[in-house]
């Protein structure tokens, strides 16, 4: 029932934690920068996947540091605020290494080639990925390899599978390799960790057989809801304003 429980969370909590990660990495320093340096922000994109915006040509940092920068910030303030001391905080963290490494995976797989930088970023990204692993590992325990390994992948890997799987039906664009990009690093990590010992703090190994909350569950879900009801609002008042843009009087004079 516990391993139920785990997996439940994991589906519960994937995709808001998900959406919200790339809100932060890769719109927030756009519109930060856009009020600092007082340029426009053009959104690129806002839609059930992402959140995407840039401002011009005002790129200061390369390709993929600013987002990374960006991950060890909140990864940061989430421990600093106690936050990987729960489940769903050491996911976020998890999400956020995953995120900030994608920019750097481009860049591995393209043909102009890697750089240093690159290889820089995929070994702190997935340093990220590690911690926030290691922390899940803090809460759920773990006897051995195997049983480690099962419980990394109940929380974090098989709900994450089963959402870019459930996007791939939809987006006919999120190909294999995008999946393998997203999922590879995680499973990496997750071998890495469980190969780790977990030091456990004296008569806290009594409470890691403890069922996970029912309410921490309900309010994954529950923020999960409210942020696809708004990007599908969203998204159906766009395809009405368009539509109606297309068939006004200005628009077929023109025509």
């Amino acid at each position: 029932m516990r391993w139920l429980r785990l997996f439940l969370l994991g589906v519960a909590s994937v995709y808001p934690i998900y959406w919200t990660t790339q809100f932060v990495l890769f719109f927030l320093p756009a519109a930060f920068r856009s009020l600092l340096i007082r340029v426009p922000l053009r959104v690129v994109d806002i839609s059930y996947l992402q959140a995407t915006a840039v401002t011009g040509k005002f790129e200061v940092l390369p390709l993929g540091v600013e987002s990374l920068l960006f991950a060890l910030l909140f990864s940061l303030l989430i421990c600093c605020l106690r936050g990987d001391q729960f489940l769903t905080g050491g996911l976020a963290v998890v999400v956020l290494g995953q995120s900030a490494l994608l920019p750097f995976f481009h860049q591995l797989i393209r043909p102009v080639g890697p750089t240093s930088l690159t290889f820089s970023g995929l070994v702190v990204s997935l340093g990220i990925i590690c911690f926030g692993l290691y922390r899940i590992l803090g809460r759920t325990g773990g006897t051995d390899f195997l049983d480690r390994l099962a419980l990394l992948s109940l929380l974090a890997v098989l709900p994450q599978a089963a959402l870019w799987f459930a996007f791939r039906m939809r987006y006919p664009f999120f190909g294999t390799r995008f999946l393998l990009m997203l999922l590879l690093p995680l499973y990496l990590g997750s071998l890495i960790v469980s190969a780790l010992p977990q030091n456990l703090r004296r008569g806290f190994a009594t409470n890691l057989r403890a069922p996970v909350p029912m309410v921490e569950i309900f309010a994954s879900l529950v923020v999960a809801t409210l942020l696809f009801a708004a990007i599908g609002l969203t998204t159906r008042s766009r395809e009405r304003q368009h539509v109606i843009a297309e068939h006004s009087p200005a628009v077929r004079a023109a025509v």
